[in-house]
């Protein structure tokens, strides 16, 4: 009974000698998006993977990447030339184009990237040069517990390069006054988001109140906006009666606080930065919000077109509108913009106010 004894104190004994089993790592890591879709030429990250309870460190690497057909490419990892942010821009202290310049880079990138930390993919505006649209990222991940070859970890579809994005929504609205600081809405024209039917003919110039063209593809590499406020028949106003909207002791946010050099001349303003997209910077939003900017009209820059107001949307009583001392309407714009420019060139965004015309 005692050499018993004797015997399970030694195995004990050996056993409790033994160096623990040092870490984990799940076979369950995967990423959150089997499919990612990304606009071409637009910087872009994905989520990080799950991991599933593995230990940290790990270490991430992209082993290959097949096309469609299955066979190995290496078109998202060849290196193109392009233009990048560093930082982003700050009108507050970015308040010259020399500034400016400080925060970007011109140097050769793929179009994929891949987090060695955190197992993100970046993907640069690179994309815009890759002609095939499918691929497959086949990735290796190890920590000190051992490694992982995840082939298919997830698939990557690239999308049209979009020049002009509908981030937020925007409108055009007639506004009508009672006096005494007190407005109504008269009529809005609105553009939701991308997918907005309106879209396409934002973009070719044949929306009834709001259009986005390109004028030009110079400059190469910055971006150039001219905004037009004009009335419901295409007469542009004098920038001199577009204001910034009050907020408080402060303004809303607008375009001429986040660019640099504007420009004015009889029938708009015109902004700039030394790269897209346009706007870079939000003063005072975030998100998809970081693309609104307001603006308002004097109160002495339109007539209310009442004929056409009614051929559209019926009678109305306009009483309560009208101004004694004049006998016109008070009427003004509100003015929000909600547009991102990708690409670079000159641009013209003009938003016609609707049933007004211009004094």
């Amino acid at each position: 009974m005692k050499k018993i004894i004797y015997f399970l104190m030694i195995a004990v004994f050996i056993s409790s000698c033994e160096q623990p089993e040092v870490g984990y790592i799940s076979d369950n890591i995967h990423s959150l998006q089997d499919n990612i879709v990304v606009p071409r030429g637009v910087f872009l990250t994905s989520p990080p993977p799950a991991t599933e309870g593995s230990t940290y460190p790990m270490e991430w690497k992209i082993t290959s990447i097949t096309d469609k057909e299955g066979n190995v490419t290496n078109e998202l990892q060849e290196e193109h030339e392009i233009l990048t942010w560093l930082k982003p821009f700050d009108p507050n202290t970015d308040t010259t184009l020399e500034l400016a310049m400080k925060k970007l880079e011109l140097t050769k990138q793929p179009s994929i990237l891949m987090n060695p930390v955190s197992g993100q993919f970046a993907f640069t505006q690179a994309t815009r040069m890759v002609v095939n649209d499918d691929f497959d990222i086949n990735v290796n991940v190890k920590n000190v517990r051992g490694e992982h070859q995840l082939d298919k970890f997830t698939h990557i579809n690239l999308g049209p390069f979009k020049q002009v994005e509908f981030p937020t929504e925007m409108r055009s609205r007639l506004q009508l006054g009672k006096g005494d600081g007190v407005w109504d809405i008269g009529y809005t024209h609105m553009v939701l988001n991308d997918f907005d039917p309106k879209v396409p003919n934002i973009l070719d110039g044949t929306d009834r109140y709001i259009t986005i063209t390109k004028i030009s593809d110079e400059p190469k590499q910055a971006v150039k906006v001219k905004m037009i406020i004009a009335d419901s028949y295409g007469a542009a106003l004098d920038p001199s009666k577009i204001l910034f909207f009050p907020d408080g002791a402060k303004y809303m946010q607008n375009y001429h606080d986040n660019s640099i050099g504007v420009v004015t001349d009889a029938e708009g303003s015109t902004f700039g930065l030394p790269a897209p997209p346009f706007p870079q910077y939000a003063r005072n939003y975030g998100g998809v919000d970081a693309y609104l900017m307001y603006y308002l009209t004097t109160d002495n820059a339109f007539t209310v077109d009442k004929v056409a107001y009614e051929a559209d949307n019926g009678p109305k009583n306009w009483d309560a509108y009208v101004d004694p001392a004049t006998g016109q309407i008070r009427n003004r714009a509100y003015i929000r913009w909600g547009v991102k420019i990708n690409d670079s060139g000159t641009w013209e965004i003009k938003m016609k106010i609707p049933y007004t015309i211009k004094k």
